[in-house]
């Protein structure tokens, strides 16, 4: 049994891999199962929020603007076990491609960028 309070910590992969790192196509299914897995052994459970997400940013190398659609992904985290997502995130950022990936650890926000 979990010890401790827990953090909503909540983060948003894109739909498809980062086109001016990769090619922009769509992720395996098997990246998906992938993460869920992951989550679910690290931390027991998780929840991935209904429908997608729409977003845009400015791509930081090329100044432009991007949009992306994305999945939301929350679980609840103990405080002292916070890095391991963000290291989870990291390699996450490889397997999709990803320059980083939006976090919010109860309401703060951050990028975590590539191993």
């Amino acid at each position: 049994m979990v010890q401790g309070p827990l953090l909503e910590c909540s983060f948003l992969i894109p739909l498809r891999r980062d086109a001016n790192l990769s090619d922009g196509e769509i992720h395996d299914l098997d990246l998906w199962d992938w993460l869920t897995t992951e989550i679910f052994n690290r931390f027991r459970g998780g929840t991935a929020a209904p429908g997608t997400y729409l977003g845009f940013y400015e791509d930081p190398q090329t100044r432009q603007r991007v949009a992306d659609e994305s999945y939301r992904y929350i679980v609840a985290v103990e405080e002292s076990r916070v890095s391991e997502l963000r290291q989870l995130l990291s390699a996450a950022c490889v397997f999709f491609q990803q320059k980083c990936i939006y976090l919010s650890v109860a309401g703060h926000v951050e990028f975590v960028e590539r191993l």
